[in-house]
C-alpha cells in the first residue's frame, strides 16, 4: 500500500522500492508485481516493467487493469501486436472497463483501424461523457473517416461543455484543414499554441506551429507561415518533417539566410533515413534523386505503415479497361488543364474512365466539364481512404492512377490499401514515390531515362515523346493591342530593353539560381528580368538581393496574378524566359511554349530538375538545353545578343502548336493508353511490373 500511495504522489523510485520489500516478504501477492510494474514504466525501464506485469499476470491472469498496463508498456517497447493482443484479453475479463476501451481505441487509431476505434471511444464517453482526451481522440478518427462535419460537431459540443484544452484546439485545426477551411485552421492551431505554458510546450507546441504553418501556405499567408516554420524547426523535440518546411518557406519568402547550411542539413538528415523533409520539398530542393527516393521511402513507411492490403480477386475479363484517376484537382488547376482533352479523348471502346475526386468541392467550367468527360465521375471527399480503396475494388478498377503523389491534399492510404491490381504515379508529383504499391511511373526518354531506375521503386514508363500530355484548347491567349512598345510600359517594362522572365513559382528560386541571374543582367546592358509576385513582401527583398549583387532594383519588374488568357497573352512581351533549377517550370513551361516564348532550361539528374528539358525537345528547341549552370550563363548572355535566333524560335513555337508533338493530343493519348494496355496484359499474365518502352514515335 505504500508503493501505490507513493505512485499516487508520483513517487515511481519510493514506489519501487517499497514493491521490492513487498515481494521480498512475500513473492506470491500478485498487486506488488503490478505496482512494481507501474513504477518501472514511469521510470522508462519497459523491459523491466513488462517482466513485472508478466509476473502478476501469472499469479492472477484474470486482473483486467494489469493486462491493460501491461499493454502500455508493451507499445512502449513497440510490440503493438502484443498490446492488443492484451486490451482484447482484458476486455473479455472486463468488456466495460474505460481505461481499456481507451487504450485499444488508442490501438486501433494507430492502425488507421478507424470503424473500431470510433466504437471504443464511443463506449469510454458512454461511461466518462467529459473525458476530454477520448474526446479529442474520437475527432481524430472521425477525421480518419473523412466524416469531418461529425467531427466539427463533436467538437463544438466539447468546447460546449467546458473541455478546452491545447488537445482540443489542435484537434479543431485539423478537422478544418479537412473540410478545406485553412484559414480558420490555423487560428485554432495558434489558439492550441497560445494555451499552453512554455514549460508545456514539448512536442505539441512544435507540431502546432508544423500545422499553423502548413495552413497559413494553403492561405497564402507566407510570412506569417515562415514564422511558424521557424518555432517548428528550433522546438525541442523538433516535429517530423520540420526541417523540410522550415527549409521550404525560407524560399517561398526569400529569406534566405543560412538556406545553403540549411539544405545541406536536410539532406544529410534524408540520407541517414530520418522523417526530416516531405518528398515534395526534397522534388523541389534536391539534384540528387537517390535522396528524392529516400524521402519517398520514409515518408511512405510512415504515412502507411499500418495500412492493411487485401488480397486482389482475380481479374475479370471485359472489353474495356477500367481506368480510375484519382485526384483533388478536377477543377480550374494545373492538373486538370493539362489533361482534360486526353480524358475526353480516350478511346472508350477499350477504355472505361472513372474519376474519382477526393478534393474540396469547386463549381468552374473546368470541375464541369470533366464530369461530362469521364464516363464515371465520384466525388469522394467525405468518405475514407479505406472506404474509397474498397469502391474502387467494387467498380472493377483494373489500373488506379494516382494523380496527386506527395502534394497537396495526397490521399496515399488509398493506394496503401490497393484500389486496383496496377497502380501508377503520374503526373502530379515528379519523382519516386518509395511506395511498394505503386508498380509504375509514367516518364519519357529524358525525365526518367532508363539509367536512372535505381532511383525509382516503380518502373518507368517512356512514353513516345514528352511525359507531359497538353491540352491547346483549354490554353485560350487573349487578344493584344499589338503596339508592344505601349503594352510592356503598361505591364511596367521598358519599351527597347532585352526582358528576361521567369513566371515560376517564387520558391523555386534558389540563391545560386538568382545570383546567377544577377551576372547575366549586369553582362546585358539595360535588360530587365521579369518575374511573379505572390504577395508584397517578395518584390522588396529581392531587389534587396539585387542591389546586394550590384543590380539597380528597378531592373527587376513584376508581374500580379492574371486570368489564364491574359497570363499567356502578356509572354509576348518578354524576349526570353529563364527556367529555375533544381525544379524547372512544369505548367508553367509549357504555358511559356504555347504562348511562343523561347525558354532555356538547365538539364539536372532528377526528374523536376529535367522536365523543360522534356518539353523543348518536344516543341523541336533540343538546343535550348544547357548541360551546366555555367553553359547555361553563357547561353543567356549569348542569346540576348542575338536576338534573331530567338526571333526565328518564336515563329517555330507558333508552328509547334499545330505541328508539335508537345501538342498533339491524340498522339500523346496513343501513346499513354498504349502503355495502359501493356501494363493490364502484363498483370493479365501474371507477370511481376516491368519497365515499359518505345523505339518508336
Amino acid at each position: 500500500m505504500l508503493g501505490i500511495l507513493n505512485l499516487q504522489r508520483n513517487r515511481p523510485e519510493i514506489a519501487l522500492r517499497y514493491a521490492d520489500l513487498s515481494i521480498a516478504r512475500e513473492a506470491r501477492v500478485p498487486n506488488a508485481h503490478a505496482t512494481r510494474g507501474d513504477a518501472l514504466h514511469r521510470l522508462e525501464k519497459y523491459e523491466e516493467a513488462a517482466d513485472a506485469f508478466q509476473a502478476a499476470l501469472a499469479l492472477n491472469p484474470n486482473a483486467y487493469d494489469v493486462l491493460t498496463n501491461y499493454g502500455i508498456t508493451l507499445v512502449r517497447l513497440g510490440r503493438h501486436d502484443e498490446a492488443l493482443a492484451c486490451y482484447n484479453l482484458a476486455l473479455e475479463k472486463q468488456p466495460s472497463s474505460p481505461d481499456t476501451l481507451y487504450n485499444r481505441g488508442v490501438e486501433l487509431l494507430r492502425r488507421s483501424r478507424h470503424a473500431e476505434a470510433l466504437d471504443d471511444f464511443d463506449a469510454v464517453l458512454l461511461h466518462s461523457a467529459n473525458d476530454v482526451d477520448a474526446q479529442i481522440r474520437r475527432i481524430y478518427t472521425l477525421c480518419g473517416l473523412h466524416r469531418h462535419q461529425d467531427a466539427w460537431t463533436a467538437s463544438e459540443n466539447a468546447v460546449a461543455r467546458g473541455m478546452v484544452s491545447p488537445g482540443i484546439h489542435q484537434a479543431r485545426g485539423y478537422v478544418l484543414m479537412g473540410m478545406g477551411e485553412p484559414a480558420r485552421a490555423a487560428e485554432a492551431f495558434r489558439q492550441a499554441i497560445g494555451m499552453r505554458a512554455p514549460s508545456e510546450a514539448g512536442d505539441g507546441d512544435g507540431l502546432d506551429h508544423l500545422h499553423a504553418g502548413r495552413a497559413l501556405v494553403c492561405t497564402g499567408r507566407y510570412e506569417e507561415a515562415f514564422l511558424h516554420f521557424r518555432q517548428a524547426a528550433t522546438s525541442v523535440p523538433m516535429p517530423a518533417y520540420a526541417a523540410g518546411d522550415h527549409l521550404l518557406a525560407m524560399l517561398q519568402t526569400v529569406q534566405w539566410d543560412d538556406f545553403e547550411h540549411e539544405r545541406a542539413m536536410v539532406h544529410a538528415a534524408v540520407a541517414s533515413g530520418k522523417p526530416s523533409a516531405t518528398p515534395f520539398v526534397m522534388a523541389v530542393c534536391s539534384d540528387d534523386p537517390q535522396r528524392v527516393r529516400q524521402a519517398g521511402e520514409t515518408f511512405a513507411k510512415d504515412m502507411c505503415a499500418n495500412v492493411v492490403c487485401l488480397p486482389m480477386a482475380q481479374p475479370e475479363r471485359r472489353e474495356r479497361i477500367r481506368i480510375g484517376y484519382f485526384s483533388a484537382d478536377f477543377h480550374a488547376h494545373a492538373t486538370a488543364v493539362l489533361m482534360a482533352e486526353l480524358i475526353e479523348q480516350h478511346d472508350r471502346t477499350q477504355f472505361e474512365v472513372f474519376l474519382f475526386s477526393f478534393g474540396v468541392r469547386h463549381r468552374d467550367d473546368v470541375a464541369a466539364r470533366l464530369a461530362k468527360a469521364a464516363d464515371h465521375f465520384l466525388d469522394v471527399v467525405d468518405i475514407s481512404d479505406a472506404a474509397i480503396c474498397a469502391l474502387a475494388r467494387e467498380l472493377g478498377i483494373d489500373i488506379a492512377i494516382d494523380l496527386k503523389g506527395y502534394t497537396q491534399n495526397c490521399r496515399l492510404g488509398i493506394f496503401a490499401g490497393r484500389a486496383a491490381p496496377v497502380q501508377v504515379n503520374y503526373l502530379g508529383y515528379p519523382g519516386s514515390m518509395g511506395a511498394t504499391f505503386i508498380d509504375y511511373i509514367i516518364g519519357d526518354a529524358i525525365v526518367t531515362p532508363i539509367d536512372h531506375a535505381p532511383f525509382y521503386t516503380e518502373k518507368i514508363v517512356t512514353l513516345p515523346g514528352c511525359y507531359q500530355p497538353n491540352s491547346p484548347g483549354m490554353r485560350p491567349i487573349a487578344t493584344t493591342m499589338g503596339d508592344r512598345a505601349c503594352e510592356r510600359r503598361a505591364a511596367g517594362l521598358p519599351a527597347e530593353a532585352f526582358v528576361f522572365c521567369c513566371f515560376n513559382n517564387t520558391y523555386k528560386i534558389t540563391p545560386s539560381v538568382f545570383e546567377l541571374w544577377m551576372r547575366v543582367l549586369r553582362s546585358v546592358s539595360g535588360s530587365v528580368l521579369w518575374l511573379y509576385e505572390p504577395d508584397g513582401h517578395v518584390a522588396p527583398r529581392l531587389r534587396a538581393h539585387a542591389e546586394r549583387h550590384g543590380v539597380a532594383a528597378e531592373r527587376l519588374v513584376f508581374a500580379s496574378r492574371q486570368p489564364l488568357p491574359i497570363h499567356l497573352a502578356r509572354h509576348a512581351l518578354a524576349d526570353l524566359f529563364l527556367d529555375t533549377f533544381p525544379c524547372n517550370a512544369h505548367t508553367t513551361g509549357s504555358d511559356a511554349l504555347w504562348a511562343g516564348l523561347p525558354m532555356l532550361t538547365c538539364l539536372g539528374e532528377t526528374f523536376s530538375s529535367r522536365v523543360a528539358a522534356s518539353l523543348l525537345c518536344a516543341v523541336g528547341l533540343p538546343g535550348m538545353v544547357a548541360n551546366s549552370l555555367q553553359q547555361y550563363e553563357a547561353m543567356a548572355c549569348s542569346l540576348a545578343a542575338n536576338p534573331g535566333v530567338l526571333e526565328r524560335q518564336r515563329e517555330q513555337l507558333l508552328k509547334a502548336r499545330s505541328q508539335a508533338p508537345l501538342f498533339d493530343v491524340d498522339r500523346y493519348r496513343r501513346g499513354i493508353e498504349d502503355a495502359y494496355r501493356r501494363m493490364w496484359d502484363s498483370h493479365r499474365r501474371g507477370d511481376a511490373p516491368a519497365p515499359i518502352a518505345w523505339t518508336r514515335h
